[in-house]
Order: structure tokens, then C-alpha cells, then sequence
């Protein structure tokens, strides 16, 4: 009687061992297939990146200025013509990995990693051209 009980609660063990947890806590078996998310290509990691730019000059949220949107950024640089009159800028967002600038001229986010390179439209609904262009006029 004892080895019955044994031998059933070693089963029951072992039933419970192949139990796991899935990402959100609940228990599934070890029958369940589990998707694994594919990792994001470097191609499709910068396409996402310089959308989700276009998309906070485009669609800014509430109460962002240009200058709060501008202080994560790395660099400026002016385009101005020979008589050194602002015409626009580009603005270094992302460096090291991808490297994306904000062209504020053609109205594009540009990235590049390696080979590739993308570019997305954006509407400067933050007014940055503006903002930039105060900040050349006064240096």
C-alpha cells in the first residue's frame, strides 16, 4: 500500500513538473506550443525606429515643445545658402547603432545601419524648422 502511494505521487510529481509558466503567468502544459517573437531584422528595427520619430513630430503628444523635443538630440546641422541665411537643418536623433537624422529641408527622417537605409515623411507639427531656425539667428 505504501509503494502504491509512493508510485503515485511520483507520478503526480513529475505530471506537475512539466507545468511552466507562460509570459503571463497563467500555468499551460507541455503541450502548448509557445510562439517565440522572431527578433527585429536591423532593417525592420530602423524602419520602426524612424516611424515612431516621424510619428512624435507628426502627432506630438500633449504639451511637448520643440524644445522639450529637442533636448534627447545629439547634433545640428544648419543648411544655409551663401549668404549664410537659414534655410533649414538637419538634427542627429540617433547615433552609434543606426545613425537617423530629421532633415527638416525635405521634410524626412533618414536612417541608416550599415547597407541599409530608410527614410519616412513627417509633418513638422512640433514647428522645429522654427525652433532651429531661432537658435541659428541667435548664435
Amino acid at each position: 500500500m505504501l509503494s502504491s502511494n509512493n508510485s503515485t505521487a511520483k507520478k503526480k510529481m513529475s505530471k506537475e513538473y512539466y507545468y511552466t509558466k507562460n509570459k503571463d503567468g497563467f500555468m499551460g502544459s507541455e503541450n502548448r506550443k509557445v510562439r517565440k517573437k522572431k527578433p527585429e531584422t536591423c532593417d525592420e528595427q530602423l524602419r520602426r525606429m524612424c516611424k515612431e520619430i516621424a510619428d512624435s513630430i507628426t502627432f506630438p503628444k500633449d504639451h511637448i515643445t520643440a524644445s522639450d523635443w529637442m533636448e534627447g538630440t545629439y547634433d545640428i546641422r544648419y543648411l544655409v545658402d551663401r549668404k549664410k541665411q537659414y534655410l533649414g537643418a538637419e538634427i542627429l536623433v540617433a547615433g552609434g547603432g543606426p545613425t537617423i537624422w530629421v532633415d527638416l529641408w525635405d521634410q524626412e527622417v533618414k536612417g541608416y545601419w550599415g547597407g541599409d537605409r530608410v527614410t519616412h515623411c513627417f509633418t513638422d507639427e512640433l514647428d522645429l524648422d522654427g525652433y532651429c531656425q531661432e537658435m541659428y539667428n541667435c548664435s
